[in-house]
């Protein structure tokens, strides 16, 4: 299969800071239970400019991420890049802190093609400095992973879990 019909889930977060670490967990999670045919998991760690050249190529990816969703802690959302307003790379990009939105930002500046791309946002807790997810946040995660399994069909779903 080639490249370009595959499907990428992506993990972002620091395993150092709490639940941000969820991404990576997901990831992790999923490499120990075995992936679908044509998914590869990838632990994209804190982001930054690299992540331009990962998502180059796919057909699909799908991101995890700690995000302040405006949820109970554990509650994850679903939405795509043009959910959510992204930053503007022009005036206000750093080298040194390119999240996802501004990787995103800076691909449409360069005019470079992205694959369809779908965020989970899982509300953290805690994000201070140790390891381990909270509780709150570990209780959910069999259903984020589930979420982010399904999602690799490319079929749709509903927006909100974790409720």
């Amino acid at each position: 299969m080639c490249k370009t019909m595959r499907v990428l889930v992506l993990g972002l977060g620091n395993p150092l800071r709490g639940d941000d670490a969820i991404g990576p967990r997901v990831v992790e999670e999923l490499t120990r239970r075995g992936l679908p045919e044509g998914v590869t998991a990838l632990d994209g760690g804190a982001g930054g400019l690299d992540l331009l050249q990962v998502l180059e190529g796919w057909k699909r990816v799908v991101v995890i991420d700690a995000a302040d969703v405006g949820r109970e802690p554990g509650q994850f959302v679903r939405f795509t890049p043009d959910q959510v307003r992204l930053a503007q790379a022009a005036d206000r990009f750093s080298l040194h802190h390119a999240g996802l939105s501004e990787v995103l930002a800076l691909a449409d500046a360069l005019g470079r093609a992205l694959p369809e791309i779908v965020i989970f946002g899982a509300q953290p807790a805690e994000v201070g400095w140790g390891e381990g997810l909270s509780p709150a946040v570990e209780t959910v995660l069999p259903a984020l992973i589930d979420a982010v399994l399904e999602e690799t069909t490319g079929e749709d779903h509903a927006q909100d879990f974790g409720d």
